[in-house]
């Protein structure tokens, strides 16, 4: 009996779906290995023309959206950015308020972490854990630090006249990766500056 019981409990199990992480292969229609024309072609954003190499002349080309996407409330910069044959390879979605306090900052960089984290699942840190070493230049300490079911890390760089700090978590699958990030820096005295946040995809063609 007990058996026959369980069965319709199993077929309840096997009909419902398992929701699956979101791929990293871009962000939304964005694929890694578009070309330029193939991202602009993309109903919803405007770009400026295609300059396909970087500030040093390198084979690195960006272009960069005139539009401005609004991600959980949250409007964006967008650029995107390709490798040496014109290929899609990275995504870039950046944010700036000004006048905003440390705390604010930090707590505006968990709540980006939180939102992508549903989508794409737990998040890790980037670099090593390390204490202040005043030899280095910046002196920088980094520490992990946890939040929901994802782990981050805060890099805090402090000088006679700067006081900076940077959130980085990172998301990776294969030789793509998603980061989300926020930086805040000012001088000692100052209480409120600008926060910078972020969202970067990096990755290759599928």
């Amino acid at each position: 009996m007990r058996h026959f019981r369980a069965l319709p409990l199993l077929a309840v199990m096997a009909a419902t779906p398992v929701l699956a992480a979101v791929p990293l292969d871009g962000w939304g229609a964005y694929k890694f290995g578009l070309s330029p024309d193939a991202a602009r072609a993309i109903p919803g954003h405007s770009f400026r023309a295609y300059s396909a190499k970087n500030l040093w002349n390198e084979n690195k080309g960006a272009m960069g959206a005139t539009t401005h996407p609004k991600i959980n409330g949250v409007t964006y910069d967008f650029n995107l950015y390709f490798d040496d044959g014109s290929k899609l390879n990275g995504i870039e979605l950046e944010n700036e308020k000004k006048n905003v306090t440390l705390s604010d900052c930090g707590n505006a960089f968990l709540t980006l972490l939180g939102q992508q984290q549903k989508d794409y699942g737990a998040f890790a840190p980037v670099s090593p854990e390390r204490k202040r070493d005043t030899s280095q230049t910046p002196p920088t300490s980094v520490e992990w630090k946890t939040e929901g079911g994802s782990r981050y890390e805060l890099a805090t760089l402090t000088l006679a006249d700067e006081y900076a700090y940077a959130w980085r978590a990172r998301k990776s699958a294969g030789a793509n990766y998603l980061e989300v990030q926020a930086t805040w820096s000012a001088h000692p005295d100052s209480k409120t500056a600008a926060c910078v946040t972020g969202i970067k995809y990096a990755g290759k063609k599928s």
